[in-house]
């Protein structure tokens, strides 16, 4: 007994160093994203792999530029939220991508990387997200020597996409939404969320949801969780958060994910991120969305921009997902007018590139490669 006791000992206290050892060195790691090898663990030739802070309308924002061949056309990809910036998290979701395109990430405004240093609050509204998304694109246009881009946008990035490429068609060669917004989304949601909860005859969700109402929410209940707070002047973000976690609890957010333990895991693990960079990009996803959900969730207008585009346009949709009502997203598809549309349907829910990362990326490569 006693050398078993010491052998649970030596593995606890190892065990401890190594996390120790792994915590220091994520503290102080440089931020960097590793360079594109090939199979024999070679750098590709002509290839891009780059980690470059820029000023964007008078703010210091980031960008992870990679691709396998520098030549090849680029792709903007738009994170959603607001506040869910992907340099961090993103890399191994984008490899095939990285094969045909250069693929740039962009921390918005706030988000991320972008969230450093001084920030005033009034900034962070859809307004400054389009004129930053625009300015991220001249600048890609500019130093790449290309007219236009290619335009990937998901969840909230969905919305700013579609704004871009409504009023900015000449910059774009195509945009593609996964997991699209759509008009009345707050209401959409909750009632896609309630329908689901009663088509599966959950009683937890049900009394939940039929006390809460439809958006204006009649009860204003507290909530928390690791990524989302609710800070004071903004508690009626309390309801969005209740309809958020039935829509978790009914895998409308992801089918088989745990899409926390996902980000966490990617976060720590992150080259791009230096640990303190980890867990900043947690408190400041839950400022941006306590300031920028009504404006650019809840009620955001997109056909008040316009159905009719000048360029390709596809959406990219999981039939489960209830963060941004499938449903509702297929509806505003059906609206729209283009020299070309497509909609994919996918076997998953909100979080399609974690959920089929390798499908979702073929599907681009044949969407845009046939234009």
């Amino acid at each position: 007994m006693d050398v078993m006791l010491e052998i649970l000992f030596v593995s606890i206290a190892t065990i401890i160093a190594v996390l120790i050892v792994f915590f220091l060195y994520r503290a102080i790691a440089p931020r960097r994203t590793p360079p594109i090898h090939d199979g024999s663990g070679r750098v590709v030739p002509g290839s891009i792999a780059e980690l470059t802070s820029v000023q964007i309308e008078g703010l210091r924002q980031w960008l992870l530029i990679r691709g396998r061949d520098v030549s090849k056309p680029l792709l903007l990809f738009l994170h959603g939220g607001p506040g869910s910036a992907h340099i961090g998290v993103f890399r191994r979701y984008q490899r095939e991508l990285e094969r045909h395109f250069v693929v740039v990430q962009w921390d918005q405004r706030g988000a991320g990387l972008s969230g450093e240093g001084p920030l005033e609050d009034a900034t962070l509204n859809k307004e400054q997200f389009i004129k930053d998304g625009l300015a991220v694109t001249d600048y890609l246009r500019s130093r790449f020597k290309v007219p236009k881009v290619y335009l990937v946008g998901h969840s909230w990035g969905t919305g700013l996409g579609y704004i871009l490429a409504q009023r900015h068609p000449d910059r774009y060669l195509a945009y593609a939404g996964i997991a699209c917004m759509s008009n009345d989304l707050g209401k959409r949601n909750y009632d896609a969320t309630l329908a689901k909860a009663r088509e599966l005859g959950d009683r937890e969700a049900i009394a939940d949801l039929e006390l809460l109402g439809p958006p204006p929410f009649k009860q204003i209940p507290k909530v928390k969780g690791l990524l989302h707070r609710v800070e004071p002047g903004h508690e009626g973000l309390s309801g969005m958060l209740i309809v958020f976690k039935h829509c978790e609890r009914l895998h409308g957010d992801a089918l088989r994910l745990n899409m926390t333990s996902i980000f966490v895991r990617d976060l720590l693990l992150s080259k791009e991120y230096r640990l303190s960079d980890s867990l900043a990009w947690m408190k400041r996803k839950g400022h941006l969305i306590n300031l920028t959900y009504h404006e650019c969730n809840e009620n955001l207008d997109l056909e008040g921009e316009g159905t009719t585009f000048q360029l390709p346009v596809f959406f990219l949709l999981g039939r489960h997902d209830l963060q941004t009502a499938a449903g509702a997203a297929a509806e505003l598809f059906e609206k729209l007018t283009a020299p070309k549309k497509e909609l994919v349907w996918f076997d998953a829910s909100h979080h399609i590139m974690w959920e089929k990362t390798g499908e979702y990326q073929d599907v681009l490569v044949r969407l845009f490669g046939q234009l």
